[in-house]
């Protein structure tokens, strides 16, 4: 009886934590375009983007995608984008916003791109 318990804890625990980390939205900037998972283009209009995004400093903010933070390295983050200068090379045409609480997904279909192993 007790194994039985411990599987079901252990599966509760293990599903609970990708769903936690199925948003998870820590990204590194990499410096040549063959090295990215997405590529951003930052629209010059608020109408024109596909995600209004923002980029916050604490992990703990992070609850959706479209809120974002920065990290270090590679290896610490979830999604390795760049920032394209043209439109035409973008996945994701973007507007940044001050707050969390300001993001929106305008193009429902590019959510996929962000969420975590959706990138492959």
């Amino acid at each position: 009886m007790n194994q039985v318990i411990t599987k079901i804890l252990f599966s509760f625990i293990a599903i609970l934590g990708f769903s936690l980390n199925s948003s998870a939205q820590k990204f590194y900037e990499v410096e040549e375009v063959k090295d990215a998972e997405v590529k951003f283009y930052f629209v010059d209009n608020p109408d024109e983007a596909e995600l209004w995004f923002s980029i916050i400093y604490e992990p703990e903010k992070i609850t959706k995608p479209g809120i974002m933070m920065e990290v270090e390295t590679p290896k610490e983050a979830d999604i390795k984008l760049i920032f394209v200068d043209d439109p035409k090379d973008a996945d994701i045409k973007v507007w940044l916003v001050d707050t969390p609480e300001e993001v929106k997904w305008i193009n429902e279909s590019k959510k996929k791109l962000l969420s975590v192993g959706g990138l492959k």
